[in-house]
């Protein structure tokens, strides 16, 4: 691409933890390798909120390592390297698109979640009046993105039908979540373990998800569930010996080629379930509720089970584990390659810059 580019998003770390940061840190290379030379990037570093000065600028949408400074270096930039398309890597930067609003740039913002959804069903999941707060100041600079950009990316379209209720309808584009391949090769054979899978970090949706696979499920399926990710132990449930908690891992790949399938039990959340990408990546089935096949619909009868209620869940779980399994499906993973891949990612990005 010809056109010059800037890439906003907050600091990314050298290995990201988490579906957001992954996803991110995969649209930062993916586009840098779309424009090449053209490709510039600004990192917004996280600040914590310590004074009324700071609570009162963060209804302003002062949030997220946006300042008045930052602001302008990144105005400033835009200037100097006379930028025509400025990406923002989410809706919670709204007032970035604000402050730079120009008729000759093309402000596009990637929304990885509705915020305003996702914080409102924290605080009412978790009623504090700090989540009140952060659902308000989060609320307040989604707004701000949805006004003052030119294009939105939508993840599904649940999210952009949600948007579209709490906001101004604009010009939008859904790209589904894609993810690196981190899938290492090796010879398939049957799988004779016996453990399924629960993978993702300590948010509202999984906590609320699991505690309820534990008191619902687990004493009714003939199977341990290996419980993958940091601070997820529920210590009413430590106990339970059809459950293991593993807590953090660095090689996923070692559990994922082990495990017979992958559950998720979400009732919460926005965007898409990272755990259903990766578990296709590596070629494992799915079984969960509704809301983890968000954004998957058109495959859903191919990736997994998709039940409403905790007997559906026992009922496909018991049904699954009669089967033999491979270490991973190659149908699976070839779904995942075409539709959920950084190549796959690559090619939706070429296809929106076109149109743009």
């Amino acid at each position: 691409m010809k056109k010059k580019f800037l890439f906003i998003s907050n600091e990314i770390k050298n290995s990201p933890v988490g579906g957001r940061r992954n996803l991110s840190s995969l649209n930062e290379n993916i586009l840098r390798t779309v424009f090449r030379n053209n490709f510039f990037s600004i990192k917004l570093k996280k600040k914590k909120i310590k004074s009324l000065s700071d609570i009162l600028l963060a209804l302003t949408g002062s949030i997220d390592g946006i300042s008045g400074k930052k602001i302008n270096h990144i105005k400033e930039f835009i200037k100097k390297n006379q930028i025509e398309y400025v990406f923002i890597d989410g809706s919670n930067l709204g007032k970035i698109a604000r402050k730079i609003e120009d008729p000759k740039i093309r402000i596009i913002t990637f929304c990885h979640n509705v915020e305003a959804n996702f914080f409102l069903k924290k605080f009412l999941t978790f009623l504090s009046f700090r989540n009140f707060y952060i659902f308000i100041c989060n609320f307040l600079a989604e707004l701000q993105s949805i006004y003052f950009s030119d294009y939105l990316i939508f993840l599904n379209k649940r999210d952009k039908s949600m948007m579209f209720k709490y906001y101004l309808k604009k010009n939008f584009f859904i790209i589904p979540i894609c993810l690196k391949d981190k899938f290492k090769k090796y010879k398939n054979s049957f799988n004779h373990n016996n453990f399924i899978m629960f993978v993702g970090s300590n948010f509202f949706g999984n906590i609320s998800g699991l505690e309820w696979y534990i008191e619902h499920v687990v004493s009714k399926i003939n199977i341990k569930t290996l419980i993958v990710g940091k601070n997820l132990v529920n210590y009413k449930h430590k106990n339970n010996p059809k459950v293991v908690y593993k807590g953090y891992v660095k090689n996923l790949n070692y559990y994922y080629k082990k495990a017979l399938f992958v559950v998720a039990p979400i009732f919460k959340g926005s965007g898409m379930k990272t755990k259903v990408a990766e578990s296709l990546m590596h070629g494992k089935k799915i079984v969960g509720l509704k809301e983890a096949f968000i954004g998957y619909d058109k495959f859903e009868k191919k990736i997994g089970v998709k039940c409403s209620n905790s007997k559906e869940l026992i009922i496909a779980i018991n049904h699954l584990l009669k089967k033999k399994h491979l270490y991973f499906e190659p149908g699976l993973r070839n779904l995942y390659l075409k539709n959920f891949s950084d190549d796959a990612l690559k090619n939706y990005y070429k296809e929106v810059f076109k149109k743009i």
